[in-house]
């Protein structure tokens, strides 16, 4: 048992592709929330395309936040942690494993992936020959005897569940210790608690694979897995690169950091940016990001293909299009087959699970293997490929006429224009001229429309409303996705003079808009960045953007509440000479060592440097840092 535990300890909890830890892994987690999963068994769509990149899988299904500690204390018998691709789900495990071991408990630790046996086994030999292979027969049989007397002492930590290549039926054939049966009889016994009832059972997967198992075998509390938070990302982040990198990414695209808060994504951006394709330039954007990595998978020591990356793209990008139009994230077999694919050596772009339910119109000879893409980006980004590189002129048009603008490709759409409108360096001719030109005209003429009506709602004091709000900063995030100067400054000239920040605001949506406000020349009647929580690091980007206007060329600004830091000061007092008329900045700050989240308005201290930064202008601006006390400047 003890040789289990030290190997355990000994492993790596991150084993990136092309980048290793420069330090010890710190000890970080993502977002851990109890969440109410088989509620009248409603599907959560985990295998349906779902285009909203701000949407939170379990965000109406969710019970409470727990922390890593508390599921040392748990009382269960048989929970399960659920959770998307690259989301921790092993990492979690492996932390699991190691916390639940000591001197008065066995935890055995497997992952499906390591089994899948195609002969009967017994328990013995499937949890012994994993945590003490090479033993004397008398060794295994003492400590599977010790198992089954003192089952309340053992832990039972199974990773991965998705990765089984087996259903687990309604019926269940109830088995003894030592029968030889195939390793699903196994697997259903154990979740049945049939054998070992005592025991603590923790099963990681993906959700699809746990929503299916018969009732009988689901477990009694679920948990899924969110993001890591913004200090653990950055935790976890300089334990492989420097702060050099960090500033960098900060600095060109701070989307890049909120995409870092998904581990697998973490390890795709540092290695991405460590050696960066010399064709590609810095991965400061997301299209940019993904075309970086597809193009260093070329030249992985892993990657096997027998025909070239380029190849195996295009008809990836076919396979994408064809998932995504159709609203579907799985692909099968054959499916792959008749694209040219081979599903016996794909990996890296693409994962291969088993189907833990039938579908209903499947045949037998089909098989139940099912295809994912790593990551859903993945296939948005070969879907844009297509559509840029593969798409005949004409049928281009057409989509982007019918198609492209609405929200089921708005993801792609960001890609499309990151492809078209990120090639003012290069030259471009042909077909893709075509096609930037006739993507450039829409997407000016979307801008207009949407900006139109947005002004229109905002006399009326609705603000734009949320649907006009959403729409009108997605087409700025496919302005900045491009980097085209051009094409920003036709953006500026449209621009409402009244804006209010999506509340809260995605913070992939800020540097698209920072780059339009960039081009902005026109007078500002009303800029919101209140009720958005912007942290310290968003609001920073947003407020050196807008520090650059020009003298008063805001009248009314508003930053209440927000999640700031003391630092963030210096932003504030930057904007002091762009505003004329009035700055509304009431708890706006974070306050320190709270568990949870209270805002302040301005100290004293702050207010001191807001009093000698407003002496020093001349315009008649008046600053509400609280309900009761208003600062001025002196005209």
């Amino acid at each position: 048992m003890k040789e289990h535990n030290s190997r355990l300890e000994n492993e790596g909890d991150f084993q990136f592709q092309g980048v290793s830890a420069k330090t010890e892994i710190p000890p970080v987690h993502p977002v851990i929330s109890e969440i109410v999963f088989y509620e009248k068994d409603k599907d959560p769509a985990d295998e349906e395309y779902d285009p909203d990149d701000n949407k939170e899988l379990y965000s109406n299904k969710i019970i409470t936040q727990v922390q890593f500690q508390d599921l040392l204390k748990l009382e269960s018998k048989f929970i399960s942690i659920i959770g998307r691709a690259g989301s921790g789900k092993t990492v979690l495990s492996k932390k699991l494993t190691k916390a639940f071991s000591s001197s008065h408990r066995v935890c055995i630790h497997i992952k499906f992936m390591d089994i899948n046996n195609k002969q009967p086994l017994t328990l013995r030999k499937l949890f012994l020959d994993n945590m003490i292979p090479g033993q004397d027969e008398k060794v295994y049989e003492n400590a599977f005897n010790w198992l089954k007397k003192n089952d309340e002492k053992l832990i039972l930590v199974l990773d991965g569940f998705d990765q089984a290549q087996y259903t687990l039926d309604e019926n269940c054939t109830k088995i003894n210790y030592d029968d030889w049966v195939p390793e699903k009889q196994l697997i259903h016994n154990l979740f049945i608690k049939h054998l070992f009832p005592n025991s603590l059972l923790v099963v990681t997967s993906r959700p699809h694979a746990v929503l299916y198992l018969p009732e009988p075998a689901r477990p009694q509390v679920t948990y899924a897995l969110g993001d890591l938070s913004f200090e653990d990302t950055k935790e976890l982040f300089l334990a492989f690169a420097d702060e050099d990198l960090w500033r960098k990414i900060n600095t060109t695209s701070s989307q890049m950091l909120s995409m870092c808060r998904n581990p697998l994504m973490l390890q795709m951006i540092i290695s991405s940016n460590i050696d960066p394709s010399e064709d590609i330039g810095d991965a400061s954007t997301p299209t940019r990001l993904f075309a970086t990595v597809m193009n260093n998978l070329t030249y992985s020591r892993n990657f096997q293909f027998t025909e070239t990356m380029d190849k195996l793209a295009r008809k990836l990008q076919v396979l994408a299009f064809a998932a995504t139009k159709h609203g579907k994230v799985v692909l099968t077999a054959k499916e792959l087959r008749d694209g040219g694919v081979d599903p016996a050596t794909i990996h890296d772009i693409v994962v291969q699970l088993h189907c833990h339910r039938r579908p209903i119109n499947s045949r037998l000879f089909e098989g139940n293997t099912k295809f994912f893409f790593c990551h859903q980006t993945f296939q948005e980004h070969l879907t844009a490929s297509y559509v840029v590189y593969g798409m005949p002129v004409e049928e281009f048009q057409d989509f982007v006429e019918t198609s492209l603008f609405q929200k089921h490709w708005i993801v792609v759409k960001r890609f499309v224009c990151g492809f078209l409108f990120d090639l003012e360096s290069k030259a471009v001719s042909g077909d893709l001229q075509m096609k930037k030109n006739i993507l450039k005209k829409h997407l000016i003429q979307q801008i207009a429309i949407i900006s139109e009506k947005y002004m229109k709602s905002s006399q009326n004091y609705s603000y734009g409303g949320k649907a006009l709000t959403d729409k009108l900063f997605d087409l700025y995030a496919c302005v900045g996705e491009g980097k085209d100067s051009s094409i920003a400054t036709k953006a500026a000239e449209h621009s409402p003079t009244t804006i209010h920040l999506p509340r809260p605001m995605n913070l992939n949506l800020i540097p698209g808009f920072c780059f339009v406000m960039k081009h902005v020349t026109k007078q500002l009647d009303w800029l919101s960045l209140g009720y958005c929580y912007l942290d310290a690091n968003s609001f920073h980007e947003i407020a050196s953007v807008i520090k650059e206007m020009k003298p008063g060329q805001i009248a009314w600004m508003e930053i209440v509440d927000n999640n700031l830091q003391p630092s963030n000061i210096d932003d504030v007092i930057g904007l002091l000479r762009v505003v004329s008329n009035r700055l509304w900045m009431g708890d706006c700050f974070i306050r320190d060592g709270l568990s949870v989240v209270w805002r302040r308005s301005a100290n004293q201290d702050e207010r001191n440097h807001l009093q000698t930064a407003l002496n020093k202008l001349r315009t008649g601006l008046l600053v509400r840092v609280d309900r009761d006390i208003i600062l001025r400047s002196q005209k």
